[in-house]
């Protein structure tokens, strides 16, 4: 029996022997595992966007264009139909939602701009508020065709366009996506042609200094996120105008715009159904005019696409716009749309068959509520027309 039981011990010591190295390199070779894991893992960090994300995040997203205080720099339109400008501003925003903002930029044909603005603090609960503004323009080159929707454009008129105004607003917000404006404005308008090619009948009030006590009312209903970029909601907005030429001139003349923007987003609104409706009317005082720079048009970067700015010219418009956008990534739109428009001397005559019609695709960057870069191209019958713009079409 004791010889049985020293045996036993023998085996048990020798299995002992045997199993400690194995063991002893199983858990060596589990140590250098996860010492290379730890090692990887300091390297890889926290997964998160790419470098060329982030570089265009850092770009969108910065204050410089997403208005925060400071210097920006400004990209835009001097005047419609000047091309691509460029210039600087400098917004300071103060308490109250009190600021001040001041912008100025020259285009690429030397039409230059200086506006400023001054909101005051907010009163009664952020429901009233009052701002002042100035602007001076001075737009060369600006094209007139004659009016109507059948103006052929070899007949184009060049101008030099010099509107100047000083006024002030106040805007009442009484519910939550309802504002109430009231404007006035002191505005100077002035025109010089190097070359006359239209008589004075045909293009009421150029080469002449026009005085306007210009007053305008506002009812508008916004529920979108953003006014600058939005994937959701509606802007519905009717507005009168009163242009009261003051030294007696012929050419005072009232102004009525009505606007219905509708977006109805998909799939968690990757993709999105857009739609506009743009009518603007005008009514000339008993023996007056309206004047041809002051005229509703078609053609630019926001109304009838495939034409060149100001195409066509009358005292009434009207425009139809609808988009389908979707989203390939985050700071990316896409686009294709169709503009459908007419203009006409008279409210009345207005027919289906009158519509022009332009059809395009678009590319868009864009920041959550502001847009960056547009650019789109699109055909209608007097062929294709490339579009640079720094904001949405609506």
């Amino acid at each position: 029996m004791a010889t049985v039981k020293f045996v036993s011990v023998i085996y048990s010591l020798v299995a002992v022997l045997i199993a400690s190295p194995y063991a002893t390199a199983q858990s060596t070779r589990g140590e250098t595992i996860a010492e290379t894991q730890a090692e990887k893992a300091k390297q890889l960090g926290t997964e998160g966007p790419g470098e060329a994300e982030l570089v265009i995040r850092r770009l969108l997203l910065s204050p410089l264009l997403s208005g925060g205080d400071g210097l920006y720099p400004w990209f835009g339109s001097v005047f419609g139909g000047s091309g691509m400008s460029a210039g600087a501003g400098y917004l300071k925003r103060l308490e109250k939602a009190a600021y001040f903002n001041l912008q100025s930029g020259i285009s690429i044909n030397a039409s230059t701009m200086l506006r400023g603005t001054v909101g005051a603090p907010e009163l009664w609960r952020g429901m009233l508020q009052v701002e002042a503004s100035a602007e001076w323009i001075e737009a060369k080159d600006v094209s007139f065709y004659g009016f109507g929707q059948q103006s052929a454009a070899q007949n184009r008129q060049p101008y030099d366009y010099s509107p100047k105004e000083v006024g002030g607003s106040v805007t009442v917000r009484p519910l939550r996506f309802v504002s109430v404006s009231g404007s006035y404005f002191n505005r100077h308008v002035g025109t010089q042609r190097d070359v006359p090619l239209v008589s004075d009948e045909q293009a009421p009030g150029f080469d002449q200094d026009l005085a306007f006590d210009s007053m305008r009312g506002t009812v508008a209903f916004d529920w979108r996120t953003s006014p600058g970029y939005s994937t959701r909601g509606g802007y519905y907005r009717a507005s009168y105008e009163r242009n009261h030429e003051r030294r007696g001139l012929p050419y005072s003349f009232d102004l009525q715009e009505y606007e219905v923007v509708q977006l109805m987003p998909l799939v968690r609104e990757q993709f999105v159904l857009a739609f506009r409706g743009l009518t603007t009317l005008t009514t000339a005082d008993a023996g007056n005019e309206v004047p041809a720079m002051l005229a509703p048009f078609l053609g630019s970067g926001s109304t009838l696409r495939s034409y060149r700015t100001r195409r066509f010219t009358d005292r009434n418009r009207l425009l139809l716009t609808g988009e389908y956008r979707w989203r390939p990534s985050r700071y990316l739109d896409m686009a294709v749309f169709a503009d459908a428009g007419q203009v006409a001397a008279d409210r009345h005559q207005f027919t289906t068959s009158a519509f022009d019609v332009s059809r395009g695709i678009g590319a868009r960057f864009h920041g959550p509520a502001f847009n960056a870069v547009r650019v789109e191209v699109a055909r209608g019958r007097e062929g294709f027309h490339l579009i640079f713009s720094g904001s949405q079409p609506f």
